[in-house]
């Protein structure tokens, strides 16, 4: 029982490294105390997308170097001193500074070590333990969003944010003193006699056309879905609700993220790779057919429906990705194969939200403005047909 007890254990910390996805709550409240206009608080969170990408990949190339418990103590040391000093924070600089940079970092480091340790104890069921770690991470903004705004309210932003620096301190330095990997983790990744066949190396992974076509695929279903989660009220708003119940539609998307990921993870693990992608993929085409047919009727119904099928599709790319980079590449070098793979949330914020605004700016039309999403529906479409052919062909599963 000791695999589920780290496996609950992680999904708890996931759920406070993902503490960047509850800057929306913030933003407000810092840019009135320090008397400085929203956009010059406005790339705070992408900057900690950056970071906390950084954080996962430096994760995955030190994993076999550094003990996991010294990496975890330093990473929970970043995380507590992080949100500490952003509380104190008189200057937006200070905040890039202390939350962009020094948190994220902590938190993306600990996120690709705690994960990847897990994982380490479910060689048998990774797609149901990257479910679970990643839904913890998910269900950040779901649980942390209406208590901490109720905080901000009452008794400040900065208050708020002690209060989450303390939480994530405790639960991270938990983790580190607790989790432990399985067995010993070998210099370099040394595996057991007659398990070297399969292992594929980083560098060697770089040049397989498996890994560039599923990578891109993450790209463009991560973009579409975060895209339509960045601009959920606003969308909403168009349609003439309220903001407070475009805020409460939006958050449909993040529930119904969190929870799929579960259900794909047990998917991969039951069925395979191909019956889970495939199903990520209808979702994702599905949303985009439904979400055009609110537009067209102006039918706040079915934009409640479209939203439900984006956090569906959503909740699949963190958890495939990570359960396919192990059993498609092997364990001996998934640490640093893993981090490489998730860059790809890099492209996200450039290809989602950032393209929606430069293309809102120039139409001001929501249904023109989400006119990429039918594209990447149908490229990633394409790209899910074409790993199933390469993937089948004996000839190119080693390429």
């Amino acid at each position: 029982m000791k695999r589920y007890f780290y496996l609950g254990l992680g999904s708890l910390a996931m759920c406070v490294f993902g503490l960047m996805y509850n800057w929306t709550v913030f933003s407000p409240a810092v840019s009135a105390q320090l008397n400085v206009s929203a956009a010059s608080v406005a790339n705070v969170f992408s900057v900690c997308q950056i970071c906390f990408c950084a954080g996962g990949v430096l994760s995955g190339f030190i994993y076999y170097r550094v003990p996991f418990r010294a990496s975890m103590l330093i990473a929970s040391l970043m995380i507590g001193v992080g949100l500490f000093l952003t509380s104190r924070a008189d200057q937006v600089a200070m905040i890039y500074a202390c939350y962009s940079v020094l948190f994220s970092l902590g938190a993306g480091f600990a996120y690709k070590a705690l994960l990847t340790t897990v994982m380490t104890w479910f060689n048998d069921k990774p797609g149901l333990a990257s479910g679970v770690l990643v839904m913890g991470a998910g269900l950040t903004a779901f649980v942390f969003n209406v208590p901490t705004s109720l905080i901000i309210e009452s008794l400040g932003w900065r208050t708020a944010m002690l209060l989450l620096a303390l939480i994530a301190f405790v639960l991270s330095l938990v983790v580190s003193l607790i989790v432990r990997p399985r067995g010993i983790v070998r210099k370099a990744g040394k595996l057991e006699e007659g398990e070297e066949e399969g292992q594929v190396s980083t560098g060697q992974m770089m040049k397989s056309t498996r890994f560039y076509v599923y990578f891109i695929w993450s790209v463009l279903v991560l973009a579409g879905c975060s895209s339509l989660t960045g601009t959920a009220v606003s969308c909403g708003i168009s349609f003439g609700i309220s903001a407070t119940m475009a805020a409460t539609l939006s958050m449909i998307i993040s529930l119904f993220n969190s929870v799929s990921r579960v259900f794909y993870g047990i998917i991969y693990d039951k069925i395979g790779r191909k019956t889970a992608m495939g199903i990520a993929t209808t979702l994702f085409i599905i949303a985009v057919i439904i979400l055009y047919c609110a537009f067209t009727l102006g039918s706040t119904a079915l934009l409640a429906v479209s939203f439900i099928f984006v956090g569906l599709s959503f909740g699949a790319v963190p958890t495939i990705s990570s359960a396919y980079i192990l059993t498609t590449f092997g364990k001996k070098y998934y640490p640093s194969n893993f981090s490489i793979q998730g860059t790809y949330t890099l492209f996200s914020p450039f290809l989602g939200t950032m393209l929606f605004s430069a293309l809102f700016t120039a139409t001001q039309s929501y249904p023109l403005s989400y006119s990429y999403l039918i594209a990447y529906a149908l490229i990633a479409l394409g790209l899910f047909f074409g790993l199933n052919r390469l993937l089948n062909n004996p000839k190119t599963t080693a390429r």
